[in-house]
């Protein structure tokens, strides 16, 4: 998985030659957050690459999945969650959305809804596509709702003018491949824009640092996972095993306690979670260095999250 760029990318062998039927493009998956759109991401990709965890606002920029067959490639783009920001990190999330709805490069729109949360459904209802993308609605979480209700919301939402409803249960794979067929079909003829062997744009650093920050969310408790911002700064590859340094970025000194546990209990679960997640992206052994420091009040600070390579709101980008 190698870093492939952020725009739609040339053909991987560099020619321009017309592939016939094969399609490809981008699509992105949006939404309000917590709906499953990470999980969806995984289950259509066919790999463990978005951070997936029962607390909402977890994913923080745009990640792209690739998935090839002998039919196309659509690159799946999870997006954070459509919320109303609090203060800069969430501000710059919102723009992440935003930026991949407007995209002109986005050739479908994936608009995920929770059945089980009313207030999904009426942001679908208040949804407006651009006319650059086609618009598909994904009734996810159908196992939270009776089955009439689900029947009832794709009628209502397929005479509303969505190209597509289709029904998902993502943790399980339930309309995954219908989902998928949808999307591909929907694509503009073109040859791979990446090759096919790939899973991902981003890199084995970032995708690194995600691993350690999903096993903050799943053994941190109450706000503290969302102080935590992960910056891998080291990574040998020419070393055997594998050296991963990573630094965890807390807000405040009570939180580096915390994140260190007493006697440093905590922060050894947290890097022998990480680290089977790490080797299997990697694929061979992984020497995970953990250390915690404090960087105040990070979240609010638009300078703090440059540094750390987070978005961060659109004003503060322009100056």
């Amino acid at each position: 998985m190698t870093h492939a760029g952020s725009d739609r990318a040339p053909r991987s062998d560099g020619t321009d030659e017309d592939d016939g039927d094969h399609r490809a493009g981008f699509c992105a998956l949006v939404g309000l957050p917590n709906v499953g759109k990470s999980t969806l991401l995984n289950a259509l990709v066919g790999a463990r690459l978005s951070i997936v965890t029962p607390k909402a606002q977890t994913t923080r920029k745009r990640l792209r999945g690739i998935y090839s067959d002998e039919r196309g490639q659509i690159v799946f783009i999870d997006t954070p969650g459509l919320l109303r920001p609090r203060y800069a990190l969430q501000a710059g999330m919102r723009e992440e959305a935003e930026e991949a709805i407007r995209d002109p490069d986005t050739d479908v729109l994936v608009y995920v809804v929770d059945c089980g949360f009313p207030r999904s459904l009426e942001a679908a209802r208040d949804f407006d596509p651009p006319s650059t993308a086609e618009a598909i609605l994904c009734l996810n979480k159908i196992d939270r709702a009776e089955p009439a209700e689900v029947e009832a919301w794709a009628a209502e939402f397929g005479e509303a003018g969505w190209s597509a409803v289709v029904r998902t249960r993502a943790d399980e794979g339930t309309g995954v491949e219908e989902l998928r067929d949808e999307v591909l079909e929907r694509l503009p003829e073109s040859p791979p824009l990446y090759p096919p062997d790939e899973l991902s744009t981003a890199t084995l650093r970032e995708l690194a640092a995600e691993a350690v920050r999903e096993a903050c969310f799943e053994l941190l408790e109450e706000e503290v996972p969302y102080s935590v911002a992960v910056q891998v700064e080291e990574f040998r590859e020419d070393e055997e095993p594998l050296y991963i340094g990573a630094t965890l970025h807390v807000e405040r000194t009570s939180q580096k306690g915390i994140v260190i546990g007493e006697s440093g209990r905590m922060i050894r679960e947290i890097g022998s979670r990480a680290r089977p997640r790490i080797e299997d992206l990697v694929g061979r052994q992984v020497y995970l260095d953990i250390w915690v420091k404090v960087l105040d009040n990070w979240k609010k600070r638009p300078g703090a999250l440059a540094r750390l390579g987070l978005p961060k709101p659109r004003e503060e980008k322009s100056r």
